[in-house]
Parts: C-alpha cells; sequence; structure tokens
C-alpha cells in the first residue's frame, strides 16, 4: 500500500509540475476547471446529493472560479476572497472540526463552497504571479502531509483528534512542522526565484509563513475528515489508487492556497 501511495504521490506530482511550468495559459485553466469540477464532486457525496445535483453543484463552483478569475470587474476583489477564506480557516473551520451535532445538506455544501471556490481561484492567482511560487508554496503542503504521516507511523501514540481522525497524532503535528522547518531554510536561501522582493522574501517572517501554512493544512485535513465521518464515508472517493479520492489528496491545500494568495500573490 505505501509503494502504490509513493507511486501515485509520485506521478500527481510530475504531472502537476509539467502543467504548471510548461502549460499555456488556457490548458492551465481548463486543468483547473478539470479539477475543481472533481473536487466539488466529491464534496457533494459528503453531503449525500443526487447524481444530478451533485453535477449542477459542481458546474456551478466551477463557474464561481470562472468569474472570480476571469471577469476584470472581481478580479480586484480576489485578495478579499482569500482573505475571507483565511478568516474561515482559522476560526470557522475549528469550529465544524469539534462540532459533535451532525451536519445537514446545507451546511455541508455551505462549507463546499467556502473551502473550494478560494482554493482553485487561489491556485490560478498564484500560478499568474509566478510558477515557482505555486510550487513553492504547494510543497509546504506536501512535505508537512508527508512529514507528519511518517512521523506518525514511527513516533505516534498521542491521538490529535481522535473523534475526527483517528489515524492524526501530536507526534505526527511535531513531525510536519520540523519538515516544513527545513523546507523553509532552504527556501529562504533562494528568495528570488520563487517570491516577490521586500520584506516577504525575508527569512523570518518566511519561516513564519511556511510554518502557519503548515498548520492551516491539518486543519484542512481534519476538516476534511470531519466531513467524511459526518457522511459515513472512509474516502472521498476512488480516483486516485493508494489515497482515494481527490480530496484525500489535496485536502491540506484547501486552506493552503488561499492564505498564500493572500500573503504572497500581488
Amino acid at each position: 500500500m505505501l509503494a502504490l501511495r509513493v507511486a501515485t504521490a509520485a506521478l500527481l506530482g510530475a504531472c502537476f509540475v509539467l502543467l504548471l511550468f510548461a502549460a499555456p495559459r488556457v490548458l492551465w485553466l481548463g486543468a483547473c476547471a478539470l479539477l475543481m469540477a472533481l473536487a466539488a464532486w466529491e464534496w457533494g457525496r459528503f453531503a449525500r446529493l443526487p447524481a444530478a445535483s451533485n453535477a449542477l453543484f459542481a458546474l456551478g463552483l466551477v463557474c464561481v472560479v470562472a468569474a472570480l478569475v476571469l471577469a476584470p470587474q472581481v478580479q480586484p476583489q480576489l485578495r478579499h476572497v482569500h482573505a475571507a477564506a483565511t478568516i474561515f480557516w482559522l476560526f470557522v473551520a475549528p469550529c465544524l472540526i469539534l462540532r459533535r451535532a451532525a451536519m445537514g445538506r446545507g451546511l455541508v455544501l455551505a462549507t463546499g463552497v467556502a473551502a473550494l471556490v478560494p482554493a482553485f481561484s487561489a491556485l490560478i492567482e498564484l500560478r499568474e504571479a509566478a510558477a515557482a511560487l505555486t510550487l513553492a508554496v504547494a510543497a509546504v503542503a506536501w512535505i508537512s502531509d508527508s512529514a507528519a504521516y511518517f512521523a506518525g507511523r514511527r513516533f505516534g501514540r498521542r491521538k490529535l483528534a481522535p473523534a475526527v481522525s483517528a489515524g492524526k497524532t501530536w507526534e505526527g503535528v511535531w513531525g510536519a512542522l520540523a519538515g516544513v522547518t527545513a523546507y523553509a531554510a532552504v527556501w529562504t536561501q533562494f528568495p528570488q526565484a520563487a517570491l516577490p522582493p521586500g520584506r516577504l522574501a525575508e527569512a523570518p517572517f518566511l519561516l513564519a509563513a511556511a510554518l502557519a501554512l503548515a498548520l492551516l493544512g491539518i486543519g484542512g485535513d481534519l476538516l476534511e475528515s470531519r466531513m467524511k465521518r459526518n457522511a459515513g464515508i472512509k474516502d472521498s472517493g476512488a480516483l486516485l489508487p493508494g489515497h482515494g479520492g481527490l480530496l484525500d489528496r489535496v485536502d491540506a491545500l484547501l486552506p493552503v492556497l488561499p492564505a498564500a494568495a493572500w500573503l504572497f500573490a500581488r
């Protein structure tokens, strides 16, 4: 299972990097729209939507993201959208994660809109700013997730949120933060490769930002686990061998992308 998980992640990473650096803008937008539709479809499963309603939900979210990133009169508001999303992940998402009562369909879908729309609009905006910046930000979530996985397997004893996710441990959190700290230390040596000039390239700020993004990514993982538990399913889907659904692979990116776009883009 571990070999399959690693092989799938490596293939996805290679495809992501290829599209990120080599694809023309229209192809990148098309790929993002496809991923957005798949993620929204899986989120609709959390709300147990019928197939036709789920297709409309996915199409609607794709249209909202398209309006945000393509309409000239709306584009200036993207920064506010991503700031609002960051506030959502800081203050609203923890309440949903800790919520004991079952969530109704309306709340699940509203949470999906708040989680998915800013994430995919931020993915597009970050690439518009710099492909290298997009990769550097995504790597925070990937390194955090991988370090947490291996640290949790090796040292995990104390459960982080047993009512939400039985596999998450505090030792995994510390492993994630250690991995991201090492990554940020390398990132600060090449600031001009992926960051705009000025204070954002200063090492203390970049380290703090990377650690904050890692913590937000853990929150994204936990919120998706909460949604799966609420729906009574183990995986968001079966699209990716060794991982489950698309959301099972990108859940940590959902809060990381809008927060990073708010911090670094424009």
